[in-house]
This record gives C-alpha cells, sequence and structure tokens, in this order.
C-alpha cells in the first residue's frame, strides 16, 4: 500500500485508537497502536489498538478503555460551547467526530466481555454476531449526537 494512503488512513483512524490508548495510559497500561494491522478474522480493520491486561485488571478498566472514544461526543459539546452559532467549523467537524465517536463491533464485543480479556491478556474478543449490527445503530446514535450538538 502506497506511503500517501497510510498516511490517510493513519489520519481518520488514529484519533479513535489514541483514545483507547489515552484512557489505557491513564490506568498504567502499555499501549500498542497499529494502522492497517495484520488481520485474519473478519473483514479489514484499518486501525488497532491493543494493551496487555492481566486477570487482575478490573472490568471497569477493560470496559472504559473499549468505550473511550464515545469521548469525542464530549468534544462535540464542548465545540457547541465555544464557537459561534454559525461557525462553519461546526459543520465541518461533524464528520470526524462522528466517525472518532463511533464504537466498533470490536469495541463493544470487549465491552461485554471484560472476563475473556483478562483470560486473553490483552483487547481481543470474538464477534459473537451481535456487536457488529449493535455498532452499526450505535453509529447512527452517535452521528444523530455529534449533528445535533454541532447544528442546533
Amino acid at each position: 500500500m502506497s506511503r500517501i494512503t497510510r498516511i490517510l488512513v493513519a489520519a481518520a483512524v488514529l484519533p479513535h485508537e489514541a483514545a483507547h490508548a489515552a484512557v489505557a495510559r491513564l490506568f498504567g497500561l502499555d499501549v500498542e497502536i497499529e494502522v492497517l494491522p495484520a488481520w485474519a478474522g473478519p473483514g479489514r480493520p484499518l486501525g488497532r489498538f491493543d494493551a496487555p491486561v492481566s486477570r487482575e485488571t478490573p472490568t471497569a478498566v477493560v470496559r472504559a478503555v473499549a468505550l473511550a472514544p464515545v469521548a469525542y461526543v464530549g468534544v462535540a459539546a464542548a465545540l457547541d460551547a465555544l464557537l459561534p452559532g454559525g461557525s462553519g467549523v461546526r459543520y465541518l467537524a461533524i464528520a470526524p467526530l462522528a466517525y472518532w465517536a463511533a464504537l466498533s463491533s470490536g469495541d463493544l464485543a470487549v465491552a461485554a466481555d471484560p472476563e475473556t480479556v483478562r483470560e486473553r491478556g490483552h483487547f481481543l474478543v470474538a464477534d459473537e454476531g451481535w456487536s457488529g449490527p449493535t455498532a452499526d445503530a450505535l453509529t447512527v446514535l452517535t452521528t444523530g449526537a455529534v449533528a445535533g450538538l454541532l447544528i442546533a
């Protein structure tokens, strides 16, 4: 893959993965982010976050790391408070913030099954089939929340 393509993909996915990493670092976990990772499962992720976890890692920590990108809805709320009503930046911010805030099926699977995360020692849980459609539905809701904050 060309270097330009990798840079464009990195610009698109790194803020989402960085949200996972920031919360993981807050709890003292070592983090790893990979753009366009090698992948043997279904689909092809554009980015991947991981961090080693122990059996003692609290459930709340695993879930906080998995759900961290939702914080971009808070960024939209902050922009709503800071930017004037007619600002074009509001409209330009909708797509990236909604994209970065959207939870993947993997994010949801990890949040739903922290025990498997602790057993495997890293943030990877098999998709049981429900997380993909749920992620799609939540993406619509997340996008609506971001757009509602920035357009209203």
